[in-house]
């Protein structure tokens, strides 16, 4: 092990979970080389078979079905393994190649001669041969056959890949215990010429994984030790933003709902372990539905501290008043008051009457929210916006001039988002801008709320590729159906 790895993915696991990850980083990476060679193997003891018998038998059959799933487990590798599941099913590979291995060498077609008047049973077990058209089915011993050469695959094997040795012992078992009663059960005879160096290779092997395996661990843990205690306060600061991010999470509403006629799909993806984005929705009557979108300037542990407070007072205001300019004058009155830092939340907050067919918002410095018509399609942008919370002592500075009225009919959608959408930023450092989320919205401007949020999400991750997230990003959609 590379003594100057870093620990960092490990640190905040406990110990032996972090040894078990790190085993398993190292066998997704062999498994991949593994397969190509077994394939290629297989491969080639398939073209010999079929060269040499010049006909299709059972062991042919059997060695193009194993070469087959190598291959598809091949091509599809990076869907199929990571490191979750890639310990299981190497068990389950070597186990395989070994009942394979043993078949192909029992069912492979050996040469025959006239067949005496009479037989033992010993030369009938030795000797039955089934043919039914061009496929022949073998079961030829040969008298100094025997299986204790597949033991040496197993101990090469388990040599090459990173096991306990819990999981070790178990193979061992199994890769000795399965030649050797086969060798009993089907070999007329016990070639200690053969046998033996086979066996004790094979034992050799197991031996040397079993001492690797025990000075690696060791060596692991002496390093995983050591790096603990000297990333202590970073490792616990990480653990306690997590848990904070957690905490935050949870804090926010389902991401899809249903409330009467609407459909509201939304969801919040935070830069850093703590967000400065918030969404919720509430059910103010049986025909009001409340939306709300802020984002708190910067990100971090300061802006999540903020919006646990302007969620907490969100539901207190709702219960005496439910009109946007109302609501987000108080939210701004308990910035102003309770934190003497200049922190900024630009929001939105909406009323939609489906009784109506009207809904009413209030921006807050928010950016402009989209409405889609569910009859013709079009697009409108909701420009009107005054200045964001915390900013000065009232959201306005002259009468009505931020509250927007608006009609919302059966397919209507409203379009709620943050800033980490369109200044999402790619590798060249180009945004991914209001002229891309408007060409987006235009041209899927009849897909359900939910369809449109996903979709939306993937456009703008396939413009930013590898690039890092740098802001949090959240988007909400409510459709009227």
């Amino acid at each position: 092990m590379n003594l100057l790895e870093t620990f960092d993915s490990y640190l905040s696991l406990p110990r032996e979970e972090a040894y078990n990850q790190y085993l398993d980083a190292r066998n997704l990476k062999i498994f991949k080389v593994i397969l190509s060679l077994v394939g290629l193997a297989f491969a080639i003891i398939f073209i010999v078979n079929l060269v040499d018998k010049h006909t299709f038998n059972l062991s042919l059959v059997l060695g193009f079905v194993n070469l087959a799933v190598i291959i598809i487990a091949r091509i599809i590798y990076k869907k199929a393994f990571n490191i979750s599941n890639i310990r299981k099913y190497v068990f389950i590979f070597l186990i395989v190649q070994l009942l394979v291995c043993i078949s192909i060498e029992i069912f492979y077609p050996a040469d025959t001669e006239p067949a005496p008047t009479s037989k033992s049973k010993k030369e009938l077990f030795k000797s039955d041969t089934l043919k039914k058209g061009d496929i022949t089915i073998s079961f030829d011993q040969k008298e100094d056959e025997n299986f204790i050469p597949f033991i040496l695959f197993f101990g090469v094997m388990v040599l090459i890949f990173r096991f306990s040795r819990t999981e070790m012992i178990q193979l061992f078992a199994i890769g000795f215990g399965v030649p050797v009663i086969l060798m009993l059960l089907l070999s007329a005879t016990f070639n200690a010429s053969s046998v033996i160096p086979n066996l004790a290779l094979g034992i050799l092997f197991f031996v040397i994984a079993f001492t690797r395996e025990k000075g690696r661990q060791k060596k692991f843990f002496e390093q995983y030790d050591f790096n603990y205690r000297k990333n202590y306060e970073s490792i616990r600061m990480k653990k306690e933003l997590n848990h904070a991010r957690d905490i935050q999470l949870s804090m926010l509403p389902e991401n899809d709902a249903i409330i009467g006629d609407l459909e509201i799909s939304a969801v919040s993806l935070p830069a850093t372990e703590v967000g400065g984005d918030y969404f919720d929705y509430f059910k103010i009557s049986e025909t009001e539905v409340g939306i709300f979108i802020c984002d708190v300037s910067g990100h971090g542990v300061a802006s999540g501290l903020m919006l646990s407070g302007l969620r907490s007072c969100m539901h207190l205001i709702l219960e005496d008043n439910s009109n946007p300019k109302i609501v987000l004058e108080k939210l701004n009155r308990m910035i102003r008051k309770t934190q003497s830092r200049k922190m900024f939340v630009t929001a939105i907050f909406a009323i939609i009457d489906t009784q109506k067919n009207k809904g009413m918002l209030f921006n807050a410095g928010h950016l402009p929210p989209y409405k889609i018509s569910g009859e013709s399609k079009e697009i409108f942008k909701i420009k009107k916006h005054g200045v964001a919370l915390g900013a000065m002592n009232n959201v306005e500075n002259s009468e009505s001039q931020n509250e927007v009225f608006f009609d919302f009919n059966k397919g209507d959608k409203l379009i709620l988002y943050t800033d980490g959408v369109n200044e999402a930023m790619n590798s060249s450092r180009v945004e991914y801008g209001l002229d891309n989320l408007e060409f987006y919205l235009n041209n899927n401007a009849n897909k359900k709320s939910s369809e449109l949020l996903n979709g939306l999400i993937e456009d703008v991750k396939r413009f930013t590729g590898s690039s890092v997230q740098r802001d949090d990003l959240t988007l909400l959609i409510v459709q009227r159906n």
